[in-house]
């Protein structure tokens, strides 16, 4: 399963990522920017009166696969 990530600035020009578990696996630019402008518009995450995710900034999927680089749970003592 693919992990749906949005990159925003907030307004101290800071990077904020917000990920997404379970998300539609197929968004366009076009359809990630309109949600990622609807996120930054609804203004509801801020602290100390700063806008969290004012501005978005890029948008991607993530690969949720594990590469182990090693595992010694099944080793035998």
């Amino acid at each position: 399963m693919k992990i749906l990530e949005f990159i925003f600035k907030s307004e101290e020009h800071k990077v904020r990522t917000i990920k997404f578990n379970y998300a539609k696996q197929d968004l366009t630019e076009t359809s990630a920017k309109a949600l990622m402008e609807r996120i930054s518009a609804l203004e509801m995450f801020q602290k100390d009166g700063v806008k969290l995710y004012a501005a978005p900034v890029s948008a991607r999927y993530l690969d949720n696969k594990n590469y182990p680089i090693f595992d010694d749970s099944k080793k035998v003592a």
